[in-house]
């Protein structure tokens, strides 16, 4: 019997609007191609091997800190196609400390003075450096990069250039407030339980206080008796801790103002190693600056009492600290300086574009590789993106 061709048609537009239904669905927030969620490859890598990874094709993309994105944008390497305030959940980072200083809790009791007085040099860094960003790129040029040209697999750049494009991607603040991690709360109250996750419990609001009240002008501390020695670890390859930088440097600046200062010992040194707290021209603390390659590694050594404090990225000092680690988060030292960096031809140019490529490339059997730095900022969020957007997260050679 020969079938109609008004049923003939009916099925085939039927047939038509159910793959235009799948299409569509994977074109939008939350949608998907296909059976089951789209997926996305993450790769654990070091923040200063993304650009090679990038421009060799053995990744497609990168989640780093500053000045590595705008390295890779200079050079030719990647674009920037979103910054934490543009990545989801809408909100989420836009206003959250990306960098804090931290202090050991037996340091904070044994030196109280000295805590509040390093505490309101850097909120007076932060301060000097938005005031004055010529002198802060300056500054922070000479100590992440040294005085000679940048080598890229395109060429080289100028250290200056790329510190002047990388200070548009940061906001330094004093005032910036944790970010509610669940990256962190997972692992947390897995091993604590129920709870074991509380931010108010992470900080110390007062050595903050009275760095604020030395500031305004309180009585500051005489020195007296011996002069204690502190340690404190930092990235030097990251230029969210540009206050670090300015606060040494610029020492005299800060000495001129307030009365107390950080200086080095040697100011001949792009990138000071020991320098001396002073109160009204007086040594008052002995400060080792101890550069680390990752924040997790600078957090455990302060667990291990190697260093009494650390410039660190947030989310591996609430990681360490929900875990037991003896310190406390004093206060924010910026928001963003991270950028979610694609290649030149990739085809997007801000988030959804990203999220359509991720869907398309996941459909066809190919998803996409991010590389990130583990246990970091960058990873949170990369992770609360792609789960906002139901894109499955799989550990590149792990297979889950």
């Amino acid at each position: 019997m020969q079938v109609p061709r008004i049923i003939v048609f009916l099925f085939v537009l039927i047939a038509i609007l159910i793959v235009l239904m799948i299409f569509l669905a994977g074109s939008f927030p939350g949608g998907s191609y296909g059976p089951g969620h789209p997926e996305a490859y993450l790769l654990y890598a070091s923040a200063g091997s993304m650009p090679q990874l990038l421009n060799t094709g053995q990744v497609d993309a990168f989640i780093a800190w500053e000045p590595v994105v705008s390295q890779a944008e200079l050079s030719g390497i990647g674009r920037m196609v979103a910054t934490p305030a543009e990545l989801p959940p809408p909100g989420e980072w836009e206003n959250a400390a990306s960098c804090i200083f931290l202090l050991r809790n037996d340091t904070i009791h044994r030196e109280p003075e000295i805590s509040a007085l390093l505490s309101a040099l850097t909120i007076a860094a932060v301060n000097r450096t938005n005031e004055d960003p010529e002198l802060a790129e300056n500054i922070t040029a000479a100590w992440v990069f040294g005085n000679k040209p940048i080598l890229t697999p395109t060429g080289t750049l100028d250290p200056l250039a790329v510190e002047q494009h990388s200070f548009s991607n940061m906001v330094f603040t004093s005032d910036a407030a944790l970010p509610v991690s669940s990256m962190v709360a997972s692992t947390v109250e897995t091993e604590k339980g129920p709870g074991g996750y509380n931010l108010s419990a992470m900080t110390d609001p007062a050595v903050e206080a009275q760095g604020r009240a030395y500031l305004s002008g309180s009585p500051l501390p005489v020195p007296s008796g011996t002069v204690p020695t502190l340690s404190l670890g930092y990235l030097p390859s990251s230029d969210n801790f540009a206050p670090l930088y300015v606060m040494v440097m610029d020492s005299g600046y800060f000495s001129a103002q307030y009365g107390f200062c950080l200086a080095p010992d040697d100011p001949e040194q792009s990138r000071p190693d020991a320098c001396t707290l002073f109160v009204n021209g007086t040594p008052a603390a002995y400060v080792s600056l101890v550069p680390g390659q990752s924040g997790g590694g600078l957090m455990t050594a302060v667990g291990q009492e190697v260093l009494d404090g650390v410039y660190v990225g947030s989310i591996p000092a609430e990681l360490q600290i929900g875990l037991g680690n003896p310190s406390l988060i004093i206060q924010s030292i910026n928001t963003g300086g991270t950028g979610l960096v694609v290649g030149p031809d990739a085809p997007c140019d801000d988030w959804q574009g990203f999220v359509r490529w991720v869907k398309i490339r996941s459909a066809s059997g190919n998803p996409i590789v991010v590389a990130t730095i583990q246990s970091s900022i960058q990873e949170d969020m990369i992770r609360e993106a792609f789960g906002y957007e139901n894109i499955t997260v799989i550990m590149y050679g792990s297979g889950e």
